[in-house]
């Protein structure tokens, strides 16, 4: 293998084309204020046997690519990697990624036999950790030109598929002749850092551009700010609501929609969703309280004659084995991961999003404006969060929403709703 200067600085491994992404973008405020953000070549398949939809017009590489039952075709060019049978989410062993304290990554990287080409997929990773982190996998050619994905996991999370979003593209790269896959991780608070990965797949990308604008928190801003806006350009949204916020009547305090302005968002064409039933981090909940904050919402939908409500959005994009299960089991998708520009979704579950970090409720036009034309310009699925919304905010969502309608006009971006996700991008 050739030896290249591998050992950056982890910002700038983690860094993504969109300025302010690498802290800011893409990642998920961890508090439960109402007012804030609340709210993923021996071991090769031939793409056929994991087909996700048995289409026979999808890319050659769809499916497992490898399953790490074999290392010996993996270099740790910093920090270390070795197999581990006793964690794993496929197979008989996992990829056992680790860090020491004085170091600031581990990267394992995978020089190829023959080239791959990658053209109309995106690659995915199942992950686990014992320290939440960013997740990073390039696609390199000879050049050493690149495609990155990213996703971030929780350390208590279920050992599974993770969409990963396209987040950077450097130089002129041949995705027909890919000759390394690398995958890394960054530490950065001092202590021994591990990492799991497995089932390393691609799923067929998404070529030209959708984008859902979704409203967390079924805020009352929904319907005075961003309606009137979205209904000026033509366009619908997503309001993920706790039901349980919701008022009965505009005569009842509190600063969430009505029950009566959330049937108007309904009527023009608007999806609707969950955060929970009060909107609360599950992994804050009391135990014996979280099956009702998960469930509750149905039953209320279902009272309420909204027959097309059975999206769940995590709020801080957490939770644990049993909470996963529990949503699974009830709901047709899941919002948990990260970025912007996924491809289909290997995991339902974990479908990414992308919205301020934790000192910016949400995110501004220049900010807005980006991830809309990288997205038209690289294809892909954004969902686009917004939380409570003020008059600044109110201007950048104006913003957004020229963008948008611009981006439709010319034929490269449409909107998607949560169903259309569901019924046409889940194998």
């Amino acid at each position: 293998m050739k030896r290249r200067t591998y050992l950056a600085t982890a910002s700038t491994t983690a860094a993504i084309a969109i300025a302010g992404c690498a802290g800011g973008i893409g990642t998920t405020d961890d508090t439960d204020d109402p007012d804030e953000p609340n709210e993923s070549d021996g071991n090769e398949t031939d793409g056929d046997g994991d087909d996700p939809s048995g289409d026979d017009d999808l890319p050659e590489m769809v499916g497992t690519f490898d399953d790490f039952e074999d290392l010996s075709a993996w270099e740790a060019v910093a920090g270390s990697l070795e197999a581990d049978s006793e964690r794993m989410s496929m197979g008989s062993q996992s990829a056992h990624l680790s860090m020491a304290e004085s170091e600031t990554q581990a990267r394992i990287v995978r020089e190829l036999s023959e080239p791959i080409d990658v053209e109309g997929v995106v690659p995915g990773l199942a992950l686990s950790t014992d320290s939440s982190t960013n997740v990073v996998i390039q696609l390199q050619d000879a050049g050493g030109d690149f495609h990155q994905f990213l996703q971030y996991t929780y350390d208590g999370q279920p050992f599974v598929r993770q969409n990963f979003g396209h987040t950077e593209v450097t130089g002129d790269v041949d995705l027909n002749e890919i000759t390394e896959i690398h995958i890394t991780f960054s530490g950065g608070d001092d202590n021994e850092s591990h990492l799991w990965v497995d089932d390393l797949h691609f799923v067929p990308g998404v070529e030209d551009g959708r984008v859902m604008v979704q409203f967390q928190g079924g805020f009352e801003s929904d319907y005075t700010h961003a309606f009137p806006i979205m209904e000026e350009y033509d366009l619908t949204g997503a309001t993920f609501v706790a039901p349980e916020r919701i008022r009965i009547t505009d005569e009842a305090s509190g600063d969430r929609m009505t029950e009566d302005q959330l049937a108007e968002l309904v009527d023009a064409g608007w999806s609707l969703g969950t955060v929970g039933a009060r909107g609360l981090q599950l992994h804050r909940v009391d135990s014996d309280q979280v099956e009702s904050d998960i469930l509750d919402p149905l039953a209320w939908f279902e009272d309420k004659g909204y027959d097309d409500a059975q999206y769940f959005a995590f709020p801080g994009g957490r939770y644990d084995p049993e909470m996963y299960e529990l949503v699974g089991e009830n709901y047709d998708l899941g919002f948990a991961g990260r970025y912007m520009s996924q491809g289909w979704a290997s995991n339902r579950l974990n479908i990414t999003r992308i919205s301020a970090d934790a000192g910016q409720r949400n995110l501004n036009a220049d900010q807005l404006v980006d991830i809309l034309d990288w997205t038209a310009e690289h294809g892909g699925i954004t969902t686009i969060v917004f939380y409570k919304m003020d008059q600044e905010d109110a201007s950048a969502l104006e913003a957004m929403a020229s963008r948008l309608a611009e981006h439709r006009s010319a034929g490269d971006l449409e909107l998607i709703t949560p169903g259309e996700i569901a019924n046409e991008y889940v194998p």
